[in-house]
Formats: structure tokens, sequence, C-alpha cells
């Protein structure tokens, strides 16, 4: 259901009694205060997660069947290290690992 009230809209979905109690648990670990809170930050982990998706599909889209290049200070991972279609990549400093940047192969987001 969804309630637009000038320029805002209320959304509601019913959870049970279960996932609402984790989510609460949730929300005491990240310091959130009351369902709009958890709401807020839920969507905004929506939100996030699917403009990542986006810029992996655009990724594929443009790049197609060729492997995107890596960005600078990325160097690919050694052959061994790429198993069974993991895109763990070692950046210049010798770090490695695995993330959201995995949408797209051979490539891993060092922040």
């Amino acid at each position: 259901m969804t309630t637009t009230n000038g320029t805002t809209e209320v959304w509601q979905a019913r959870i049970g009694h279960d996932f609402a109690a984790e989510l609460h648990a949730d929300a005491d670990v990240l310091g959130l205060r009351g369902r709009t809170d958890i709401v807020r930050a839920a969507l905004a982990m929506l939100h996030a997660s699917a403009a990542e998706q986006r810029m992996a599909n655009d990724v594929r889209e443009f790049y197609g069947d060729e492997t995107p290049p890596l960005p600078i200070g990325v160097l690919p991972a050694p052959p061994d290290a790429v198993d069974a279609g993991s895109a763990d990549v070692t950046d210049a400093h010798g770090s490695s690992g695995s993330g959201p940047a995995a949408h797209v192969p051979g490539a891993r987001d060092h922040a």
C-alpha cells in the first residue's frame, strides 16, 4: 500500500513477528531507533544495491564479451587465485579479496 501526502509517500508491508524481532535486534546493533529508521535504512540499502547492479549491467553491456579494464592501481589476481569464477584481484599494495565489484569479472574495489 502506498499513500501520497504532499511530497512524501508512506509505504507499508506486513512482516512476521519473528522477522520483526530480528529487525529490532539488527536495529539495536546499527543504532537505529524505531520502525521508521529501520525502513529508511533498508530502503537506502536497497537503492544502493540496485545502483551497483545498474552500474554492473552497464559495464557488462558496454564491454560485452570483452574483459573490462581494471581500475588504476588494481592488478589482476594470479591465475591460481582466480578459482571457479572468483572475482578476486590484487591491488598494487598486495591486498586482495572480493566484494560488491564481484559483479564485474576480474574487478575488485579497494576503497
